[in-house]
């Protein structure tokens, strides 16, 4: 007769007590043979399964070998978040095989290099070739380890810092880097308004649509750019760019063959037709490298706001009454003035210009950032000179925090050349200075003349002090940058009250353009600067001035903010202040608002006090509510009553913003005394992949494909109303290239019968891809077997179906049972142990409504 284990619960009461006393005494015998004789073996953590109950059968059989010892499981491929040292590096499918009774992982040398490990760390590991599996990696790395934790799916590798490679913080290597999937794309941004006026008997409509489209085969990227303006009088497409893109990982630089734009480190950028090879800042590890502007300012009403660069509409939107910033500007080149144009539900449109350019272009020892570029100069306002040109520039960093820059410009009419220099000062910051030459003929004469540019940058710690850009820039009267020598000039559209006929602007836009040919510009100077005040919130100012030759005229542009909470409310006082010459009167408006918390009365929202005046004496003051809702907070309104001093009197608006899986909505209703408006948007894009076509949210370059087969609604965490599709698909709008990004699935609204193996996966996509981000599932029926069998099955047994190529395991428990997700509606289970094993054919309910299938089959 076997024995069986008696447990401490299962003892009668009158049993305790001499049990206890027996326990006492060999307790006292033991504590003085430890204390004497000295041991070398230490006894490992057993579970012994005569410990189980077994319901009155005690001879039944009981595997747990696989079980036996702590963080023991079944060997099998589990899903496995790889972490090197600490720091992650990946999600992967791993085997596991048993070793000492825990999981030990099937990696291969070629794995670990990839991680991060020197090839080259000890003689041993260096003789051993790629592909050769390690099963124990201290076996060809002393003091190296690999433990898993199940529970958590984790796989943590410890390796001697001595053995690894001394990569930069934050650096992937580019044999991570994915090109990711064929794709056809488009994304697009509608916005349109309809206008009433008590003036008008029609109404005023007018829209604009964004198109950025795109193929991509492989590593190469084919883009364009395309807008469309409709107004009364006509419809107008400008394609802005078209080119072909395409990494060079081995030099870290884009290719581009097309229409682009230069740099601006050292020249100002211009657009040309034509190819480009570059330098990429973003194959660099975030620690190595080093901007688009934040534009604000203040709108008196429900107001459209207009961002124009080289003459192209790169941005439009309406923004409520109040201080604004535009923090998503889509700039078209690294640099060159923003022209900003804010046209007021009354028809007034203000307008101040924004210069846009890098902090000094500091490099770190031993980095070159280099551009090549050859082809046709480029103008999109309508300039007939197209010279052929070739221009290259290069930066390269110096010892002792020094860099040095230098670059040329060559065409027929056109030369000129610069040269630099940048010097990091400590806790003075850091400064850069160069001087550029330039020769240009016009017409008959030929012009010569040098531009001096000085441009600082300093954080402050201690005082939460930041001057993101400091610069001055002077030119004598004869030199003339690129754009100036082949006669191009923004088209800067002219402050033009509600009314004026389309052709009285077009004149204005050519007197614009004809007055600054006359004058080239002679100094700029500009200044960004922030500053924290602790508990007493934060300040910043932005100023810009430019002068011009022959002319006593400055253009010059001023914004002060100061901002602050006490007790969770919020306050704001802004101030903007612009010039041009080109106009005689300045433009001033000061605004200050209040936000407190609503969620007292209704959930995320808040109650906005706003109120502001311009020195034309038109003063406003409004008062509304803002918030969001939906579980997602996918749902963003408000709703604002104003008052104006002159003209419109009364005020009012209310908007909405609704981000879902296919898109972003956006609608709004405003109104004034005399007019009323009434504006709408709608944002998105459409994926053309292997697998189908997929609708998106508004997206950028870099994109992610979650394929998640048959799980349907399914919530990408941090990703605000994106939720996979009927067929398990979604795109991930913004992903970074060159960096892992982690990408985790909500769990928790899967339907029945799909089970998700694992919810997060990285991908390090390259410049412009669509990569895959695919999520294994299990879809089918889950159900409960009762094995009947003539010899009992033990428990601990491991049993497995396939599902069209899809194991589905689990294990028998201590009543014959076994739970199965993922399993066909008939099939059959292979239940096998230690010493012996069967097949239970089955099949389940079909019509059955229920979430787990209870099924009773013979197992033989």
């Amino acid at each position: 007769m076997s024995k069986r284990m008696i447990m401490p619960t299962e003892l009668k009461w009158q049993d305790r007590k001499s049990l206890t006393k027996s326990l006492n005494r060999k307790v006292m015998f033991l504590s003085v043979t430890v204390a004497v004789i000295p041991f070398k073996n230490y006894a490992d953590d057993y579970f012994d399964p005569d410990s189980i109950d077994r319901h009155g059968e005690p001879n039944a059989a009981v595997d747990l070998s696989n079980f036996s010892q702590s963080g023991g499981q079944a060997p099998g491929i589990y899903p496995a978040g790889i972490y090197i040292n600490g720091q992650f590096i990946g999600q992967k499918d791993i085997e596991f095989k048993a070793s000492n009774g825990k999981l030990a992982p099937v990696l291969k040398k070629s794995e670990l290099t990839r991680w991060g490990v020197n090839q080259n760390a000890i003689p041993h590991f260096m003789q051993t070739r790629g592909d050769t599996t390690l099963s124990d990696v201290a076996d060809y790395l002393p003091y190296a380890r690999a433990d898993y934790d199940f529970s958590q799916q984790r796989l943590d590798i410890s390796v001697p810092q001595q053995y690894m490679n001394t990569n930069a913080q934050g650096s992937v290597a580019p044999d991570e880097w994915d090109d990711g999937l064929s794709m056809l794309f488009l994304n697009y941004a509608y916005s349109g308004a309809n206008s009433w006026s008590d003036s008008r008997s029609a109404s005023d409509d007018s829209s604009f649509l964004n198109l950025h489209s795109g193929i991509n085969l492989g590593a190469w990227r084919l883009r364009n750019y395309t807008t469309w303006t409709h107004f009364e009088s006509g419809d107008d497409w400008n394609s802005i760019n078209t080119y072909l893109q395409r990494d060079i990982k081995s030099l870290k630089s884009q290719l581009v063959l097309g229409e682009g734009y230069t740099p601006s480190d050292v020249f100002d950028s211009f657009g040309f037709r034509g190819i480009q090879i570059y330098s990429d800042d973003n194959m660099q590890p975030e620690s190595l490298r080093g901007f688009a502007p934040v534009i604000r300012g203040i709108a008196q009403s429900n107001a459209q706001v207009t961002i124009r660069q080289d003459g192209n509409v790169i941005y439009q939107s309406y923004v409520p009454p109040g201080p604004f910033s535009i923090t998503d500007l889509y700039p078209t080149s690294a640099s060159g003035d923003l022209h900003v144009s804010i046209r007021e539900a009354d028809g007034s449109v203000r307008q101040f210009t924004q210069a846009f350019s890098a902090v000094p272009i500091m490099q770190r020892e031993g980095r070159l950032k280099y551009v090549f570029t050859a082809g046709k100069y480029r103008s999109i306002s309508g300039a007939d000179h197209s010279p052929v040109f070739v221009q290259a520039t290069a930066i390269y960093g110096l010892p002792a925090a020094a860099t040095v820059y230098t670059g040329s410009t060559v065409s027929e009419d056109y030369h000129s050349g610069s040269l630099g220099v940048g010097k990091g000062l400590g806790a003075l910051g850091s400064v850069s200075f160069d001087s550029t030459v330039a020769s240009t003929k016009l017409g008959d004469e030929t012009q010569h003349g040098a531009s001096f540019r000085f441009q600082y940058s300093k954080d402050i710690a201690t005082s939460g002090t930041t001057f993101t850009l400091a610069g001055y820039r002077y030119s004598t009267s004869g030199f003339y940058d690129f754009n100036e020598a082949n006669g191009y000039y923004t088209n800067y559209v002219s402050r033009a009250s509600s009314g004026q006929s389309e052709k009285n602007v077009e004149h204005e836009q050519q007197r614009y353009k004809d007055w600054l040919y006359r004058h080239n510009k002679r100094s700029k100077a500009q200044l960004n600067v922030s500053q924290t005040l602790g508990d007493s919130g934060s300040f910043f100012a932005s100023a810009y001035q430019q002068q011009y030759w022959r002319m006593s005229g400055k253009e010059s542009s001023l914004t002060l903010g100061y901002n602050v909470s006490y007790r969770s409310v919020n306050y704001s006082l802004n101030y903007s202040w612009s010039k041009t010459p080109y106009y005689n009167d300045a433009d001033q408006v000061v605004a200050f608002t209040i936000q407190i918390p609503f969620d007292r009365f209704l959930p995320d929202s808040w109650l906005n006090l706003s109120g502001s005046t311009t020195n034309h004496d038109n003063s406003t003051a409004s008062a509304g509510l803002s918030g969001s809702a939906l579980a997602d907070n996918n749902l963003n309104y408000s709703v604002y009553q104003g008052y104006t001093s002159q003209g419109s009197g009364v005020s009012g608006n209310a908007s909405l913003d609704y981000k879902v899986r296919n898109g972003e909505y956006q609608a709004g209703y405003n109104y004034t005394g005399h007019t009323r408006q009434f504006n709408y948007s709608a944002m998105g894009g459409i994926v053309i992949h292997p697998y189908g076509v997929t609708l998106s949210q508004p997206m950028g370059d870099t994109l992610a494909l979650v394929k998640a087969d048959k799980a349907d609604h399914v919530r990408l965490k941090n990703n605000t109303g994106v939720y996979t599709d009927n067929a398990g698909y979604a795109i991930v709008p913004y992903v970074t290239p060159y960096r892992r990004n982690l990408l985790s699935l909500d769990t928790n609204a899967l339907s029945d019968n799909v089970d998700i193996l694992s919810d997060t996966r990285t991908v390090v996509p390259t410049q412009g891809a669509l990569v895959l981000a695919q999520y294994p599932t299990r879809s089918g029926k889950k159900i409960m077997l009762h094995l009947i069998t003539t010899q009992p099955v033990p428990f601990g047994a491991k049993a497995s179906v396939s599902n069209d190529h899809q194991i589905s395991q689990g294990i028998v428990d201590d009543s014959q049972r076994v739970y199965l997700s993922g399993a066909p509606e008939e099939g059959v289970v292979e239940v096998s142990w230690g010493s012996g094993s069967c097949l239970a054919p089955y099949r389940a309910d079909i019509d059955s409504s229920a979430s787990v299938n209870l099924v009773s089959v013979k197992c033989q």
